[in-house]
């Protein structure tokens, strides 16, 4: 016999056989990929020397998602608390279809992302972030949950939190100068590292008087710094402090720095060089030294002769690279040069080097460099400064500027120069793109001229806005005037103003009032909006040209709610004789002989208690605006009357007590 079949999914084994009687065994395999969803069937033909028959397989195919992940779970070990880490893992759908799922927990110390998503049989990269800020010492175990359509799981993190046992340490502690002379500036700094952060970092000085003074210390680039400076002469001792996150502190040795009254050390002047000592006409010659002082260089300058026996004279002392001064520049004679270096401290010591010599020689032909216009794109009617840096071996005769104007004009002008920078800072008034070139011409008839250039004038100014009102940190309520000032550089402009509020600092903006009239005004009703101090305005104007300008003011308080008070003497049902409580009585009114001291405690959280009023009958008799509340009622008087105390927020808002007296005060 032999079997066959045409399916691509159907292997049969063995393919034919003989038997005389025996039973042979037939393996039937299939594999299903590739096919796709629904019932899938296969006749296996048997063909044979006594007779034929056929067997017959059938699968039906479905969608199956599965969900699969790895690993389950992760040991993050031995961790201080305050630290981060994070861990990954993979989720995939290992069956058919589609699997989508979703990720939670409720543990506050583990975040996780993404989510939740879907996957088709590739794997999803998961991340687990945990912070272990606020744990307490021992191990904590967090479940991440997994729901999906393919089935549920559970990826477990842990964490061993341990104590804290290694304080900051501070290294790197240095005040510089020392000595200092006096009213002269010392930086104290050091470097503060932590194994997990540190939460301070203080200097600690005692002055010549034995006062000690503390000082936060700066963090800037990784170094921690203050500097001030010190009227008194004499030895400063300090030492650094610093606590950790998890409260463990530590602090330096003493160290020490001088403040003196007088300096008569000079400046040391070393390292004197130039270079190149032999250099191409116009172009630049470095001279460069180290100075040092004892207490601080006030001045380093360099005294040029020329060829022609004229002498330059310039400071050098805003070009430094620590102890090491410099000077870049060009000379324009050619011949021999001789310089030495000056240079004075603080105190007004000064030094001089020995004599250098550098040669200026005749090597280059003309060059037109670095031709820019500034800016490329300027508003109409402003100036645009054309410039190129025009260099010659002998000597630069003159330079030319040629624009082209947006209709055809041209201008044809000699332009002026500084060293061998030339430039032409001018106004435009057309609108449009300018052509320009330039061309310039040594003493000795040669000429150069640029490519063509171009620049665009263009309306770009955007109107300037200033709010005037509120201003920083008011109190306001109700309805609240909104002043400002908006201009514009272009006249009889048209400006449109939008006014928005932010209730919480920026981070959401809404819509007062949008393109209102340019009238400096706006009346804005805060009725109903969320108490807050964190109020921003944002004013913006837009020109006729849509260039806005905007400004956004500084915080306010909006507080529409009214303060609360409590009139704490005298009280109803008690009695007060000459200031004194004596004993509580059974009626609703206070009772009182001699003077009273009325007390009251007003409180409003957002803008404060701008003042408290003190009313006896409807008349005003006080107004305190700093606490204590208090006024002392010392009159002639006889008789039932009321107290009514009346208290005012920093927003206007105000609120009343009253309270029925009966008093005796002959005086």
């Amino acid at each position: 016999y032999s079997l066959s079949e045409s399916c691509g999914w159907v292997t049969v084994t063995p393919t034919g056989g003989t038997s005389t009687g025996e039973h042979d065994t037939i393996t039937v395999n299939i594999d299903t990929t590739g096919l796709s969803v629904g019932v899938h069937t296969c006749d296996i033909t048997i063909t044979s020397d006594g007779g034929s028959g056929t067997f017959t397989v059938q699968v039906n195919i479905t969608t199956s998602a599965i969900l699969s992940y790895s690993p389950a779970s992760h040991d993050f070990g031995s961790m201080l608390a305050g630290q981060t880490d994070s861990t990954t893992f993979d989720i995939w759908n290992s069956g058919t279809g589609t699997l989508t799922y979703s990720l939670s927990e409720s543990c506050g110390w583990v975040t996780v992302t993404p989510t939740g998503g879907t996957s088709t049989g590739e794997h999803d990269t998961i991340t687990v972030n945990i912070d272990t800020t606020g744990l307490s010492v021992g191990v904590h175990t967090c479940d991440i949950t997994i729901t999906s359509d393919g089935g549920s799981g559970t990826f477990t993190v842990q964490v061993t939190i341990v104590a804290d046992t290694i304080p900051p340490e501070i290294n790197n502690i240095d005040a510089s100068p020392s000595p200092q002379t006096i009213n002269g500036y010392v930086n104290i700094s050091c470097t503060i590292t932590d194994n997990v952060g540190v939460d301070e970092a203080k200097v600690f000085i005692t002055y010549p008087d034995a006062s000690v003074h503390e000082f936060d210390l700066l963090l800037q680039r990784g170094d921690y710094y203050f500097t001030q400076q010190y009227t008194v002469a004499g030895i400063y001792e300090y030492y650094i402090y610093a606590k950790d996150v998890n409260g463990l502190d530590t602090a330096s040795r003493i160290l020490q720095f001088e403040i003196i009254e007088t300096d008569e050390v000079p400046p040391v002047i070393t390292d004197v060089a130039v270079s190149p000592a032999l250099q191409d006409f116009g172009e630049d010659i470095t001279i460069s030294c180290n100075v040092t002082d004892n207490v601080g260089v006030a001045d380093v300058r360099i005294r040029v002769t020329y060829p022609d026996d004229s002498i330059q004279n310039f400071s050098i002392y805003q070009n430094h690279t620590g102890d090491m001064f410099y000077s870049i520049k060009s000379y324009q004679l050619m011949g021999a040069y001789e310089f030495y270096i000056y240079a004075v401290d603080t105190s007004g010591n000064g030094n001089v080097s020995s004599v250098y010599g550098f040669e200026i020689d005749d090597l280059s032909p003309p060059v037109i460099e670095n031709v820019s216009a500034d800016p490329p794109t300027q508003n109409v009617g402003d100036h645009v400064n054309i410039s190129c840096t025009v260099t010659d071996n002998v000597e630069v005769d003159e330079v030319f500027l040629i624009v082209i104007y947006p209709d055809d004009s041209h201008i044809n002008i000699s332009i002026s120069h500084t060293d061998s920078v030339y430039f032409s800072n001018r106004a435009y008034s057309l609108i449009g793109t300018y052509e320009f070139y330039l061309y310039a011409l040594d003493t000795s008839g040669h000429s150069i001229q640029t490519e063509s250039h171009t620049f665009e004038m263009q309306d770009l100014t955007p109107p300037e806005v200033e709010i005037v009102a509120p201003a920083t940190g008011a109190k306001v309520g109700d309805d609240v005037l909104i002043k400002w000032n908006a201009t514009d550089n272009a006249a009889n402009t048209t400006l449109l103003i939008t006014i928005k509020y932010s209730p919480n600092n920026g981070i959401t903006w809404h819509n007062i009032v949008t393109d209102t009239e340019n009238d400096g005004e706006y009346v804005w009703n805060t009725t109903g909006l969320d108490d807050s101090n964190e109020y921003l305005l944002e004013i913006s104007a837009k020109d006729a040209s849509n260039n806005v300008g905007k400004a956004i003011s500084d915080e306010f308080t909006v507080d529409n709610t009214v303060p609360s008070i409590i009139i704490e003497k005298p009280e109803g049902g008690k009695m007060y004789v000459f200031d004194r409580e004596v004993l509580p009585l059974v009626c609703k009114k206070a009772f009182i002989i001699g003077k009273i001291t009325v007390q009251a405690t007003p409180s409003d959280t957002l803008s404060g208690i701008a003042k408290v009023e003190f009313h006896v009958d409807g008349t005003y008799k006080a107004q305190v605006t700093t606490s204590p509340y208090e006024w002392t009622w010392d009159e002639k008087i006889f008789g039932a009357h009321t107290i009514k105390v009346t208290a005012y927020d920093n927003a206007g808002n105000k609120i009343e007590k009253e309270i029925e007296v009966f008093i005796i005060n002959p005086l």
